[in-house]
């Protein structure tokens, strides 16, 4: 979020009107280091003050009611928006307007929680396998077995290690966000990551109960998929509902279960009839640069107790088996984690909110 704003909302047009003499060359002009503080991760925004391309930052006084302004600085203490101009030797410079969030902001919410396990695998990565088995097995232990139908595992594959007809070229620009992570090996939520050999259960472990335990959601996602008449097209649609305002994007994504074929295989080498779960088949999404999804909104914004809507039309896959296809939505907030998410068959499925 460490994004310089420049606010150019120059009144020179109004006082040209008055004088006839001054223009917008001739004012002072305001600019903020961040626009947008997240009390969660920072204390402070800087403005600087300049005048014909020269620093006055030192002889300008800057002007506002917010509380937590000191020189030119601006420490707040709570969430809002406070709007500020400077004065330079008579002259008003542009206003600049600086949002205070919160993304840490810890609510009671009335949301059900549901958490995403990216397994990275490959069906030329013998260890796969065995790192799919390590993983199931710990979901199976009594604590996780008890939240089974809110953890959803999907299956990112690529060709790493040798061939794969499942791979897709997102798995990897996903994956690349983790330092060093090698085959097979997870992400909890998009905020967690590791090996799924046995050195590594143990941070997954910490990792997925964490996810429950300390990261409440603030919104609920509610997801449907109907197919057209001529069974070519489906229609998603997703829903996001926001408890506090803040900022989120969107990953959509089309999983299909039980696909049957080639895997190398640790103990039994080469299989032709391994069944391969919860595959990630397509990306509905866009993204540019990381795996960041879409804004949700134009401004990615949802204000508190309000709720966005979006839609994409795909192309039906003939090779899908539509009886095990589902459809993936995640609410990803300001960070890029996943903070809240909802499941729905691809063949006419609508998941509605999960309320508590």
């Amino acid at each position: 979020m460490k994004l310089r704003y420049i606010f150019t909302a120059f009144c020179a047009a109004a006082m040209m009107a008055c004088s006839g003499t001054v223009d917008d060359s001739s004012l002072p002009v305001l600019e903020v280091s961040d626009a947008e503080i997240d009390l969660a991760s920072e204390t402070k925004a800087e403005f600087t003050v300049t005048y014909n391309g020269v620093d006055v930052a030192d002889q300008s006084t800057i002007v506002s009611s917010a509380e937590g302004l000191e020189g030119n600085i601006y420490t707040p203490a709570a969430e809002g928006s406070a709007v500020f101009h400077a004065v330079y030797n008579g002259l008003e410079s542009n206003v600049v307007t600086v949002d205070v969030i919160n993304s840490d902001v810890k609510i009671e919410s009335k949301y059900d929680r549901h958490v995403l396990i990216a397994e990275f695998t490959g069906a030329s990565c013998a260890f796969c396998p065995e790192g799919y088995d390590n993983m199931a097995l710990q979901l199976s232990k009594p604590a996780m077995a008890a939240r089974k139908s809110n953890i959803h595992i999907c299956a990112f594959h690529s060709e790493e290690m040798g061939p794969d007809s499942l791979a897709i070229k997102e798995t990897m620009d996903l994956k690349n966000m983790f330092v060093g992570l090698e085959l097979p090996s997870y992400t909890i939520d998009f905020r967690n990551a590791g090996g799924l050999n046995t050195e590594g259960l143990a941070g997954f472990n910490e990792a997925l109960k964490a996810a429950f335990a300390d990261h409440t959601p603030h919104c609920g996602v509610a997801v449907s998929s109907s197919i057209s008449a001529d069974g070519k097209t489906a229609e998603i649609q997703v829903k996001v509902a926001s408890e506090y305002t803040t900022e989120y994007r969107v990953v959509v994504l089309v999983i299909q279960d039980k696909i049957v074929g080639y895997q190398k295989h640790g103990t039994y080498g080469e299989l032709n009839d391994y069944t391969h779960k919860h595959v990630v088949r397509q990306v509905v999404t866009s993204y540019a640069g990381t795996f960041a999804g879409e804004k949700i909104t134009d401004d990615g914004r949802i204000a508190a107790g309000e709720e966005a809507t979006k839609s994409w039309t795909i192309p039906v896959d003939k090779r899908w088996v539509l009886e095990n296809t589902e459809i993936y939505a995640l609410a990803l907030d300001q960070d890029g984690y996943v903070n809240n998410m909802n499941v729905c068959a691809f063949d006419g499925g609508d998941s509605g909110y999960d309320l508590k």
